[in-house]
């Protein structure tokens, strides 16, 4: 496991760092590519044991917020007003017990599967926290072994994606017979094709949603493993990516996080760019290093992790 996902992957040249630093979040080009939400709130872990570089959440059916504390090996569990509820986990390979774990989701009965990503291994879990079942990765037919970032959850189809970020593949796992299906992706820059995949979401409909840091986009697969379209490109304008990391979609709208950049932007599923994300008064929002995203369609909520401000920043839409 690269341990840089904590802190960004690779170093940025004196010309890619000129480039950002000429670019400030209230650049829209007018108030229409700015997409006003009606509240937000910062959750964070109280007392003497904070949150430290979280990198992912999930909502529950209810609400409940999961946020992944991977550097202190756990899951933090919050109710739907950003209260602490309870902890799990600590360092270990046991069942229950995780080594930097980096990503979750969330299925529509509030199963939980985390990628225990230094174990090379996805956990199950009740919404309390209770261990279910694992699911060990095999390495079959990759150069390194499996490094799992992120996992998905298909209920329509009833699969499991799994992102493998170091063989740059997708691995698909079918619930019900509870084995492994042919793999997605090879290493490469054309359709199907990844450099590093980092978090996934799945839309209503079975469509697969990768993010590619290196490739700097966002690659929509359907269920068949048919190539639909590719959501940004690199650059640091308006509806361009240079670092994302998460992703997540709510009401038919994708919303990708930039971590470098320290925004999350709006796009449909075929990759038109419809705005920056802002507050209720239009201004962009700043995020400190924004990474996964959950999203809570129901409520009209998406929870934005902030890894090194150490906290999730949860917002109502419109």
């Amino acid at each position: 496991m690269k341990l840089s996902a904590f802190a960004g992957m690779g170093l940025l040249s004196s010309l890619l760092v000129a480039a950002v630093a000429a670019w400030s979040p209230t650049q829209a080009a007018d108030a229409s590519l700015t997409i006003k939400t009606r509240a937000s709130k910062v959750i964070q872990k109280p007392g003497s044991d904070p949150l430290r570089m979280p990198s992912d959440a999930a909502l529950g059916p209810e609400g409940e917020l999961y946020v992944v504390d991977g550097v202190r090996h756990r899951i933090v569990a919050f109710d739907s007003n950003g209260k602490i509820r309870f902890t799990w986990g600590g360092f270990g390979a046991s069942p229950g017990k995780f080594s930097y774990p980096l990503g979750i989701a969330a299925g529509p009965e509030g199963t939980l599967y985390i990628a225990d990503t230094g174990n090379r291994r996805v956990q199950a879990f009740t919404a309390e926290g209770k261990f279910l079942n694992e699911i060990r990765v095999p390495s079959r037919g990759a150069d390194r072994e499996p490094d799992i970032t992120d996992v998905g959850i298909d209920p329509e189809h009833n699969r499991l994606y799994m992102v493998d970020n170091d063989n740059h593949r997708i691995l698909s796992y079918d619930l019900a017979k509870r084995s492994f299906l042919p793999d997605l992706g090879k290493p490469g820059k054309a359709r199907l094709m990844f450099r590093f995949p980092f978090l996934i979401t799945v839309a209503p409909g079975g469509y697969l949603l990768v993010v590619e840091t290196i490739n700097t986009r966002v690659q929509v697969i359907n269920s068949r493993g048919i190539f639909v379209s590719f959501i940004g490109a690199w650059g640091v304008q308006s509806g361009q990516l240079f670092r994302p990391k998460g992703v997540a979609v709510c009401d038919g709208q994708v919303f990708v996080s930039d971590s470098y950049l320290g925004r999350v932007q709006v796009y449909t599923l075929a990759g038109k760019f419809l705005g920056v994300l802002g507050d209720s008064t239009g201004r962009p929002m700043k995020f400190t290093t924004p990474t996964g995203i959950a999203a809570d369609p129901k409520r009209k909520r998406i929870c934005v992790v902030e890894m090194k401000a150490d906290q999730v920043q949860c917002i109502d839409l419109i």
